[in-house]
């Protein structure tokens, strides 16, 4: 089913552009793990499109999920694309290239399908640079039979409406069953020779999918705004059902994840162990959003988490989900896996905790082996402020989780607190600077004078379906005036950082957009917006000019009050939450009245599936029975040892290696995170650093320039076990990503002389053009 692309790139012309730009490593492929397939020998092809640098993309959970789900199928092919930085998108553009996938450098026109994963409202215009330059029409009104379906997905499209002008189809909710079930139904009726407006009308009575084209809009009476309707004759839901996997163990987490070049924002094997949340804050999308609250079977996660240490190489992992810390059996699966991994210098790490499920034994478990800072949010700085928001959380709670922290060992907190709120006073915003300075007392008293605290403040941002939709955003007088009223009372020794708020004013406006947007979004891009999510780069003149021209007032999208009883745009998506419901959670906020957290004993019947949440059978809770671990992923010849009882003595080798393909595009650091990583995955237990931060004792010989291949490099290394030369090199080179191999090792006996010291000369090879 593939199409012949308009625009195959020269051979040899993207590879020209790598030595110009500033991370050639976010554009040449090859990484550990990739998929790459024949595509004359598959039925559909899927372009999976971050409208983000890389480095954020590869880090996406979902998005690794996707990749790995899709490329089991024989017969579909998932490729990776991601926005290019400034520089190469310049380059893309000036030299008239398109924009091509990792694996099979092909232009995303190529490709049946185009499926963008959108993080934030300001990554719009990113999804616009990259139809443009992979071929595709911007506006899904003119594309033709032959172009790709572009799809949406992620927690923005909950509004699909400022968006919906540009996408083909956009899915509300899990995609591990509504995404393939699309694919099924594209691929026989693209066999069957259906029209691009027939394959549309069938994906449109798929549950989850959203298709904009199949309806009109018009006006609400109270403010005006565009309400979507189903077209006269089109068999289509006036309201499409949010799609939920209920069951989350029918779809494993992928262990052989693609392991990226260079470092990235979340880099290391992230496990997701629940979805949901049973917290509630009010101001919290995705806490909505992805109710019920589900969990993974522990022992599944044990073993997934062995497997993918073993398939990527990576050092640490992470439980991920929106709050760990709720996750029934976190502490016993925690200390299980330590206690197998430590030995191996395999650290764990949890994101931002709720303070109220902190405790001792988690502390512990993290510090083990390394730590980096602790992150606690408790978004408002007085208890009054907390209750309005739902926190579930007193001050009390807040110092005795920073305290355990702090006996932990830790030396950097960060707090994250949230400015504007709704019902937000002066008194609030002095209590998040006298909050800090309580933490950095207990701080100072346990830790001494090296505690370090970092308090953030980000901006309040009315999101859809969440109790604080009809609340406006303060106007920017006043979020100016409260920002510097909290930067003046901040204690010293606190360091204070704060959010961008025009970033945050223009999220809020397209958060509670209606379809009209759409044409100040175009005409943004026309003007030159692109990579708007980066504050260094959002030019919010060309924002506002845009909205402007397009007749609209975006000063009122953010900051009005709407009323309850006012029908929204983005009501076409049903969540299964009961709007009801919300209206209720919206006056107890105002009466500062607090709800418990969803659970068995706890309910607030906040949707259909309510009573099944009661009864357990959706938010079952799940139980951890440690069972021996599997079969150690290094072989019987490298016992696990644990780091305060090594054998002596220490073997120390000398290999040489060549570095060629892709591989020539890898800076110093990331050939040595590469080459660590290989070793890992090849069983090979290196030698560690004592101290705080434990960290394999390698050494390289001295660093070429990004983009020159060599035939000659060396790398010394340490092992606690003797190594035979023949074995060393067949495991390891079936170890290494692309354009690396190893050519030989030989034992360093005697006085220690370093590479640095070793190396006199060096012959180059140039070929002149």
């Amino acid at each position: 089913m593939n199409r012949p692309a308009d625009c195959i790139p020269r051979a040899g012309a993207l590879d020209a552009l790598l030595p110009l730009v500033e991370k050639p490593t976010r554009y040449v492929g090859g990484e550990w793990n990739q998929v790459v397939k024949d595509p004359a020998a598959i039925d559909v092809s899927i372009a999976l499109a971050f409208p983000d640098v890389y480095e954020i993309g590869m880090s996406h959970l979902g998005f690794r999920i996707l990749y790995a789900m899709l490329n089991e199928r024989e017969d579909w092919a998932a490729e990776r694309c991601f926005m290019p930085w400034h520089d190469m998108l310049a380059l893309l553009r000036e030299r008239e290239l398109p924009l091509v996938t990792l694996e099979t450098r092909r232009p995303l026109a190529a490709f049946d399908v185009v499926g963008f994963s959108m993080q934030s409202e300001l990554t719009i215009t990113n999804v616009l640079a990259m139809l443009e330059r992979g071929g595709i029409p911007l506006l899904a009104s003119e594309r033709a039979e032959r172009d790709p379906l572009v799809l949406m997905g992620g927690p923005v499209i909950f509004n699909p409406e400022p968006f919906a002008d540009f996408a083909d189809a956009i899915l509300a909710g899990d995609a591990e069953e509504a995404l393939p079930a699309m694919l099924e139904r594209y691929q026989t009726l693209r066999r069957e020779g259906a029209s691009r407006l027939e394959i549309l009308r069938a994906i449109a009575r798929i549950d989850g999918w959203y298709v904009p084209g199949l309806y009109d809009v018009e006006p609400e009476p109270r403010l005006g705004m565009l309400i979507p309707r189903p077209k006269p004759g089109e068999d289509v839901p006036p309201r499409v059902r949010r799609a939920i996997v209920y069951d989350l163990d029918r779809f494993p987490y992928p262990a052989k994840i693609v392991v990226p070049h260079a470092e990235i924002v979340h880099d290391r094997v992230s496990w997701e162990v629940m979805r949901g949340c049973p917290v509630g804050c009010r101001f919290c999308q995705a806490g909505y959003v992805y109710r019920p609250t589900r969990e993974r079977d522990p022992a599944a996660v044990a073993e997934g988490i062995r497997r993918s240490l073993a398939e990527t190489g990576y050092d640490s992992f992470s439980l991920s989900s929106l709050n760990t810390g709720e996750y029934t059996p976190v502490e016993p699966l925690m200390t299980s896996l330590m206690d197998e991994l430590e030995p191996r210098r395999i650290s764990v790490g949890l994101g931002s905790l709720h303070a109220s499920t902190m405790t001792e034994t988690l502390a512990e478990q993290v510090r083990r082996v390394r730590k980096s800072g602790f992150t606690m949010a408790p978004e408002a700085g007085t208890q009054r402020l907390r209750d309005v928001i739902n926190k579930n959380l007193t001050e009390e709670q807040i110092l005795e989780a920073c305290r355990l922290a702090f006996v932990a060992d830790w030396k950097l907190l960060k707090l994250y607190f949230m400015l504007g709120l709704p019902t937000e006073t002066d008194e609030d915003v002095d209590g998040i600077a006298e909050l800090a300075g309580k933490v950095l007392e207990i701080g100072r008293r346990i830790g001494g004078s090296r505690v370090r605290i970092t308090c953030s403040a980000s901006t309040f941002i009315p999101k859809p379906f969440t109790p604080f939709q009809w609340c406006g955003m303060v106007p920017e007088e006043v979020f100016s005036a409260r920002q510097e009223r909290l930067r003046r009372a901040m204690p010293r020794g606190v360091t204070f950082r704060h959010h961008p708020r025009a970033e945050s004013w223009l999220e809020g406006v397209l958060s509670r957009a209606d379809r009209s947007v759409g044409r100040a979004i175009l005409g943004a891009y026309r003007r030159g917006a692109v990579l708007d999510a980066w504050s260094e780069h959002l030019r919010l003149d060309v924002w506002r000019a845009a909205f402007v021209e397009a007749g609209i007032d975006a000063e009122a999208l953010a900051t009005r009050d709407i009323p309850l009883d006012a029908e929204l745009p983005w009501e076409v998506i049903d969540t299964q939450l009961r709007r009801r419901w919300l209206e209720h959670e919206y006056h107890r906020a105002h009466a500062v009245r607090t709800v418990d957290p969803c659970g068995p004993t706890s309910c607030a019947g906040c949707a259909p599936f309510a009573v099944e949440c009661v009864k357990g059978i959706l938010s079952e809770k799940k139980t951890w029975r440690a069972s021996p671990p599997a079969p150690p992923a290094v072989p019987a010849t490298e016992p696990e040892v644990p780091p305060d009882e090594r054998p002596l003595p220490v073997y120390r080798w000398r290999a040489r290696f060549e570095k060629q393909g892709p591989a020539r595009f890898l800076g110093h650091l990331d050939l040595v995170r590469a080459l660590q990583q290989s070793f890992r995955r090849a069983g090979i237990l290196l030698e560690h650093t004592r101290g705080f931060k434990p960290r394999p004792k390698v050494a390289l010989s001295p660093a070429l320039g990004l983009g020159i291949a060599s035939c000659d490099e060396y790398l010394d290394f340490e092992t606690t076990v003797r190594l035979e030369p023949p074995e060393f090199l067949a495991r390891i080179n079936a170890s290494l990503p692309e354009g690396l191999r190893f050519l030989a090792l030989v034992p360093l006996d005697g006085a220690r002389v370093s590479l640095q010291e070793a190396i006199r000369r060096a012959t180059y090879r140039a070929r002149i053009p």
